[in-house]
């Protein structure tokens, strides 16, 4: 695998630290001993087995072992695949084990940083959602992994590939339950700490649950709103709080009204029916009407605000006698207004 992290002057310090140990070079054509460590006696280790070894050592092998050796404080890369060739030809000798080691950690550590690039950098979410679940595999209690693969997941049905959903809607959940209980992950990137991460969590997790339990999905977008993350900035977040009022307030409270009071002359029972829809059309009202104002001056949301704006006035002229007079008024100063 090839990694993010070539340098010719080395890998970041802190991964060296994880990665680099002093191992001794083998014997080069036999005009220096074996390291140290081979020359110790051994209860587990004969001294006819460690002579036998050692006249297993060839040049070539010898040359091998120096080259991953010597790279790596210089180039890991050039490390990993002297590394990565050792291994596969002489995998069981004692010398095998200490590279396969090194090797191991350094394909995690380029895992970890490909994850981040392809999501972060490159925004290819499907496959940075695949390489994240390789992380959490070498990995499962990363709580940065479990959020990133939440975002990844997220953001690659954001572009049309909902085959993540089930997993994404997974990791969510979890990452949001470990940090309820106050666990950290190693860096709070992109986000600014716990609030900013938690409300973006809820988000993803309202979102994606909306089409099948829209109530619920409501919770957790308002939940997210009350939170002092980014989110609460953002128009996406008001026009989904206000898709799920529709689908699970709005349509089930007219369609119930229609059969139950339509073509009938108005009753006290059919009067407290409309004003709970009333009191719904206004909540649906308010949330579109912030999704409007929050994305004027926004470009990327150009077509989505004609969309919003065109809801916004059929459900402000709902509670105005079929009349938009003062709906700019409302819209410049909704964000003012707490959540209804």
């Amino acid at each position: 695998m090839k990694s993010k992290q070539k340098t010719q002057g080395g890998a970041p310090h802190s991964q060296r630290r994880a990665l680099a140990f002093a191992v001794a070079p083998f014997a080069l054509l036999g005009l220096v001993a074996l390291p140290a460590a081979a020359q110790q006696p051994s209860a587990q280790r004969s001294a006819a087995a460690r002579r036998q070894q050692q006249a297993q050592v060839t040049g070539a092998q010898a040359e091998l072992y120096e080259r991953w050796r010597a790279n790596i404080n210089l180039n890991q890369l050039a490390a990993f695949e002297a590394g990565r060739e050792y291994v596969g030809k002489y995998p069981n000798d004692e010398y095998g084990a200490r590279v396969r080691a090194w090797v191991e950690a350094y394909e995690r550590g380029a895992r970890k940083a490909q994850f981040e690039a392809l999501l972060f950098k490159e925004k290819k979410y499907a496959a940075a959602f695949n390489v994240g679940k390789q992380v959490l595999a070498d990995e499962p209690d990363n709580l940065r992994a479990i959020i990133n693969l939440a975002s990844a997941g997220y953001l690659a049905s954001n572009a049309g590939d909902a085959s993540f959903d089930a997993e994404t809607l997974g990791f969510a959940r979890r990452a949001t339950a470990l940090l309820e209980q106050g666990a950290k992950p190693s860096d709070w990137k992109p986000f600014t700490g716990q609030p900013d991460a938690l409300a973006y969590l809820n988000f993803i997790t309202g979102e994606l649950i909306l089409k099948e339990t829209p109530a619920e999905s409501v919770n957790y977008f308002r939940k997210a709103i009350a939170s002092e993350g980014a989110i609460k900035h953002t128009p996406i977040i008001y026009s989904r709080l206000a898709a799920a009022y529709v689908a699970s307030q709005y349509e089930p409270l007219s369609k119930d009204f229609e059969t139950r009071f339509g073509g009938k002359e108005p009753t006290p029972e059919s009067k407290a029916a409309l004003e709970e829809i009333n009191a719904t059309v206004d909540r649906v009202t308010d949330a579109y009407a912030r999704a409007v104002a929050l994305s004027e001056t926004e470009p990327q949301y150009r077509e989505a605000r004609a969309r919003w704006m065109q809801e916004l006035t059929r459900f402000y002229k709902f509670r105005n006698n079929d009349s938009a007079d003062g709906l700019d008024v409302y819209i410049a100063g909704v964000t003012a207004k707490p959540l209804p």
